[in-house]
């Protein structure tokens, strides 16, 4: 199964490297080959989620012992290894980028005429780097997909995007770069406050290894976190800057905006389905998993530009014309929930977060979608030149609909699952905060029920201002094929998921239970080391550190 992992990853970059090397490919072959590429990852994904255990906590598919070392030597001194593996927090993450992965061919399959095997050879890459970088267990492995990631899109954004493409990918990779480079010291941090302090000093780059370690560290200045300067909230500080400009946290969001803008609409799709997952991702896989006490002692400053995040975000959503604009903003609004679960250190919260990133996958890449087939019909997408498309594409309406009410968070679609654990956990450590949040969710129903009104319901609108009646434009096509089967697959699992979410909390829970271990782990530490310089009793200590933490 080992092998199984590692030809998922590599056969997108396969694909990609057969475009450029086959030589007087046309737009027709290129985008045949992509097609088969990804539908065939996309059916290794499944494969792979078929055969994962969901009682097993340590890292599967992976090469090696079942307790590591994982992978195989790459660069031997010091001992950098080629890792690969899942968990119940990664599977669910690497399946939908499969899925998206295939969902992006079919959104370009028409819209893309200059270029198309270079085109498709960047969207492949893109998918290699990010199936890679969920499925790494070495930090250097992890943050170089975490970086590589940037290049393809850079230049999918700047040779395909709109008439700012060129501001919007240089904006996009120098300021995702610069946090980058933080997050890259806060890695190196944790790897020698390991090799230091660890009996032994061991030096290992395994991301498994390093949790371990690190939760059980014997240096009493590694559980203090009474102050900015104390070891742990300095690497989470340095993490926790790379990461939040990735997922983006407010107010690190503004190069996402005029990304999404300008991006093609497969690129809008994989930017807010995936690409923003890598911060979040990291936030649990190294602040809540490495550095929880710290992260523990900086609830508030977290709840707070969540929150802020979510209310902004909802907020300049509803003031949005353009529709591409609008849902841009809607993922600073539904990321800042998806931090705040985690936040919560619990294993509702964990458990709530991690579904919320697939939701959240899912609905906002099928409402680029929806907006991308609109803008291929009408080259706008000012909601005020646009409205009652029922008329004319009641299909692209019914999934329009239906992408908008499960990113409402509508009971019995997708969004409901994930929000709804989010809140509950917040609620246990801040009841204001969860009151707060739930403004947001409220603020995020009214704008999306406003684009639907706009640009659904109601008399034929199109460009111009010229209303057509019932039949509008005779040259403008119906939907095609191959857009009904970008949306259908995530339309069904929208609904999937909102009414039997069981088996995607089956394959979670353990990891996410897992994950609040180590954290339990890190608090004891803590406890012993608050019990020698107060004198009092450990149990009392950890009484105290449990309180505080909810």
């Amino acid at each position: 199964m080992a092998i199984l992992l590692a030809l998922t990853v590599f056969l997108p970059l396969i694909g990609a490297l057969a475009l450029v090397l086959l030589p007087g490919l046309d737009k027709g072959a290129a985008r045949k080959i992509a097609l088969g590429t990804s539908l065939v990852t996309l059916g290794l994904c499944l494969a792979l989620l078929a055969g994962f255990d969901p009682a097993v906590t340590t890292p599967q598919f992976a090469a090696g012992a079942a307790d590591g070392p994982y992978g195989w030597s790459w660069l031997g001194r010091p001992d950098v290894r080629f890792a690969l593996g899942l968990d119940g927090i990664s599977i669910w993450l690497f399946a939908l980028t499969g899925l998206l992965g295939v969902t992006c061919v079919l959104a370009s399959w028409e819209s893309i005429t200059e270029r198309a095997p270079t085109y498709y050879a960047f969207m492949l890459t893109l998918e290699f780097g990010l199936l890679g970088l969920f499925a790494a267990l070495d930090v250097v492995l992890f943050y170089i997909f975490f970086e590589f990631t940037l290049i393809p899109l850079f230049f999918i954004i700047g040779l395909w995007g709109g008439p700012e493409r060129k501001r919007a990918s240089i904006y996009f990779f120098l300021y995702t770069m610069a946090g980058g480079l933080l997050t890259l010291l806060g890695v190196i941090a944790l790897v020698v406050v390991h090799m230091q302090y660890s009996p032994g000093h061991v030096l290992t780059f395994s991301i498994p290894e390093l949790t371990r370690g690190l939760s059980a560290l014997p240096w009493d200045e590694w559980y203090r976190t009474d102050s900015w300067t104390s070891p742990q909230v300095l690497i989470f500080l340095l993490l926790f800057a790379g990461f939040a400009i990735k997922v983006p946290l407010f107010p690190f969001h503004t190069w996402l905006p005029l990304a999404h803008v300008e991006a093609p609409t497969a690129g809008s799709i994989v930017l807010a389905g995936v690409l923003l997952k890598l911060g979040s991702y990291g936030l649990i896989r190294f602040n809540m998993a490495m550095t929880p006490l710290a992260t523990q002692a900086l609830y508030p400053f977290l709840a707070a530009l969540c929150v802020a995040g979510i209310i902004y975000g909802a907020l300049t959503a509803l003031a949005q014309s353009d529709m591409k604009r609008l849902v841009a903003y809607s993922s600073v609004s539904h990321m800042g929930f998806i931090v705040l679960g985690m936040a919560a250190m619990n294993d509702t919260g964990l458990n709530g977060s991690v579904i919320q990133m697939v939701n959240h996958g899912l609905t906002t890449g099928a409402l680029f979608a929806c907006v991308g087939i609109l803008y291929d019909r009408y080259h706008t997408r000012e909601m005020s030149q646009i409205g009652g498309t029922w008329h004319k594409f009641p299909l692209l309406a019914f999934f329009f609909i239906f992408a908008s009410l499960g990113s409402a968070a509508l009971p019995g679609l997708n969004g409901f699952v994930g929000e709804f654990p989010i809140l509950t956990a917040t609620f246990a450590v801040s009841p204001w905060t969860c009151a707060a949040a739930t403004l947001g969710m409220i603020l995020g129903a009214f704008y999306l029920l406003l684009l639907l009104k706009r640009v659904v319901f109601g008399p034929l609108v199109e460009p111009h201002g010229h209303d057509h009646g019932d039949h509008g434009h005779s040259d403008v096509p119906p939907i095609g094929w191959h857009e009904v089967a970008a949306l259908g697959p995530l339309a069904a699992l929208i609904l999937f998921i909102g009414v039997v979410p069981e088996p995607f909390f089956a394959r979670i829970r353990p990891a996410a239970t897992e994950l609040t271990r180590v954290v339990e782990r890190q608090r004891e530490g803590a406890a012993r080391v608050l019990a020698k310089s107060d004198s009092i009793p450990a149990d009392a200590a950890v009484s105290m550190l449990s309180r505080e933490a909810r």
